[in-house]
């Protein structure tokens, strides 16, 4: 039996290019030489590794590292931790710095702080106007049941959660998990969505749930099962739920984050109950949380909520 933390069953108890060597300084680890725009998972505090794809150009790579360690933030961001974030010497990143300043791509406050710049954010609302969040995420669920071998599904809020996207496990065990809405008390993407959206539009839908199971909460019951929800997603930073729906079954599930900070996906990993590690340090969990924190980072998230 695969170790994990406690269930939450929810109501009732159920459940190649060159560069110069001398002026720009090498990194100082190599990373991959791989396309800038694949879905490599993003670890807390650092910047992503581009993904797997064709033979590039490696100064450009480590450009975009040089911007994603901006970023980061918080704020205007010192020189010293833009190179540490980016994996290169500080000499290095200070002549990337000096070229991004000149076409405006970032700000420089003359104190040894960046921000990124005027020429980045028009880039950047272009950019935000063709791309197709939805497939992005879409993409990434797809990616991250074939990296795990586990049922994934993406779930949004409309009244309640709604499944959006549910990709089978790859390992041939076949479950019914249907598109459409679902119970929020008895689901991981439900707990989250609890966990981080407004009382005023999480308790009503508790109290829907709650009567539908022949319960007849009051006010303070309600907001204490609500409490009790929230509490525990917050402590652990997803959530776990044995699914009613899918007895012997479990799902973990984090946030996707707007450009807001708003929860806008919730991600969730499915699996029997012998197969799925729940705690913090399994390579599923890890898998599930790196690939949220890249998602929320493409959907212009609070670096707060991403860079860890």
């Amino acid at each position: 039996m695969a170790r994990r933390y406690p269930v939450n069953r929810g109501a009732g108890g159920r459940g190649g290019g060159r560069y110069n060597r001398a002026t720009l300084g090498p990194p100082r680890r190599a990373f991959p030489d791989r396309s800038i725009g694949s879905m490599t998972p993003m670890k807390a505090g650092t910047v992503p590794a581009p993904g797997p794809g064709p033979r590039g150009i490696q100064s450009l790579e480590i450009g975009y590292r040089i911007l994603v360690a901006i970023q980061m933030g918080p704020g205007a961001v010192a020189l010293k931790d833009i190179a540490a974030r980016a994996d290169i010497t500080a000499s290095a990143a200070h002549n990337y710095l000096a070229s991004f300043v000149r076409v405006g791509m970032v700000k420089s406050d003359g104190r040894g702080l960046y921000r990124l710049g005027p020429s980045l954010a028009a880039l950047g609302m272009t950019a935000a106007r063709d791309v197709d969040h939805f497939e992005l995420v879409r993409e990434a669920a797809v990616a991250l049941s074939e990296e795990t071998g586990l049922g994934v599904a993406v779930v949004i809020w409309s009244n309640g959660p709604v499944i959006l996207v549910n990709q089978s496990a790859v390992r041939g065990r076949v479950f019914e998990l249907r598109n459409g809405p679902v119970e929020m008390l008895h689901t991981a993407a439900g707990h989250v969505f609890a966990a981080y959206l407004s009382a005023d539009a999480v308790l009503p839908v508790l109290e829907r749930e709650l009567e539908a199971d022949g319960l007849a909460p009051t006010a303070q019951e309600a907001e204490a099962r609500l409490t009790a929800i929230r509490e525990a997603v917050l402590q652990r930073g997803y959530s776990v739920v044995e699914l009613r729906a899918l007895p012997t079954y479990l799902a973990v599930s984090v946030p996707i984050w707007n450009v807001h900070g708003g929860v806008a996906y919730g991600l969730t990993i499915t699996s029997p109950m012998a197969l799925l590690d729940t705690s913090e340090d399994s390579a599923q969990v890890r898998a599930l949380r790196e690939k949220g924190r890249a998602l929320s980072r493409l959907l212009g998230a609070p670096a707060s909520l991403w860079a860890g």
